[in-house]
């Protein structure tokens, strides 16, 4: 079979591993990111001399592909094991972004990318973004499952009421997360982690001079779902002075160098899809990502390892209906 143009909307880990394995199987990919980077919520920031994680803060490995990626990532010093003994946490040494980057080497991507529109032609996809316009025989959307429903939602496709049904199940809960620069030298927890004792509100305490990908002391101030949802519609600033108030609470006086604020919209969802992907009824179009699940998945709950699954699942799922396609028409 003559390989096939796969579009796939969102950078995420789920939309890299998938456009990994369908290159990997002959066809021709490409990616279109809306940010300026791939990595999604394997989020990295650099603050003057200092790098954050403020999306992923570690991922584990429950499965035996996760684990063979993760062997050959410890070989190249990509990642590291960071604690604990039955599931390690593992950290990617330069920031999670930077091990996405490192993982998709070689896929096309269309960055700052929005797409808003898609058409369905008798035979093709048809995406139109910010300023691309793309053709494909098959489409992988990995966007958080509310903002790809609007996208569907607002294309021209046909969506059957099990559609519908299917992806009106799932919301996601928002998060906060706070970046703050610290002129004093801090230890958080045992490892440079906190998510016990926290005053009400915080989430997790990061220090990612102690998570050894930091030269300074940068501190990832995660804050709780419900904090996230009562202070989604206020002011920046006012929600950024509302966290670092209830930091200097936490830790007791320190001087602060500097401050941001990142928004997660869609951070976790509130239920999963206990399968690992989705096909509309009437058109090649799948959806996939962190919050679709293997049916025996032990966590139960989104992930890092659920991304790269899904991923993985989903490039299966489209080689193999494309092949059957192929087939059935010779």
């Amino acid at each position: 079979m003559t390989g096939k143009r796969i579009g796939i909307i969102g950078g995420g880990l789920a939309g890299i591993f998938a456009a990994r394995q369908l290159q990997a199987t002959g066809h021709t990919v490409e990616i279109i990111e809306k940010s300026q980077s791939v990595g999604g919520r394997m989020a990295t920031r650099r603050v003057d001399e200092g790098t954050a994680d403020h999306g992923a803060v570690f991922f584990t490995v429950r499965t035996e592909e996760l684990e063979r990626e993760v062997d050959d990532w410890l070989e190249k010093g990509w990642v590291r094991k960071w604690f604990g003994t039955d599931f390690p946490r593992y950290v990617a040494t330069n920031g999670m972004n930077q091990l996405v980057q490192a993982i998709g080497r070689g896929i096309p991507v269309q960055l700052n990318e929005q797409v808003t529109h898609i058409m369905a032609t008798e035979d093709e996809l048809v995406t139109q973004a910010t300023d691309h316009q793309g053709t494909y025989d098959a489409l992988l959307v990995t966007a958080p499952v509310p903002q790809a429903y609007e996208l569907l939602q607002a294309s021209d496709l046909t969506l059957g009421e099990d559609d519908h049904e299917q992806l009106r199940q799932v919301t996601f809960e928002p998060t906060f997360v706070g970046l703050f620069e610290i002129e004093e030298r801090l230890t958080i927890g045992e490892v440079g982690l906190q998510d016990e004792q926290l005053v009400d509100g915080m989430l997790k305490l990061v220090n990612n001079a102690e998570k050894q990908i930091s030269k300074t002391t940068l501190l990832s101030v995660y804050m709780t779902a419900r904090f996230s949802e009562d202070w989604y519609e206020r002011p920046e600033e006012e929600t950024l002075a509302e966290v670092e108030r209830l930091l200097q609470q936490q830790l007791g006086p320190v001087t602060i160098v500097s401050r941001q604020l990142k928004r997660w919209r869609y951070a976790q969802a509130r239920a999963v899809y206990r399968t690992p992907h989705l096909k509309l009824a009437a058109h090649p179009l799948w959806l996939a990502g962190d919050a679709f699940l293997e049916a025996d998945d032990a966590s139960g709950r989104t992930r890092v390892e659920s991304a790269v699954i899904s991923g993985l699942r989903v490039a299966e799922a489209i080689d193999t209906h494309l092949r059957q396609t192929v087939t059935a028409t010779e």
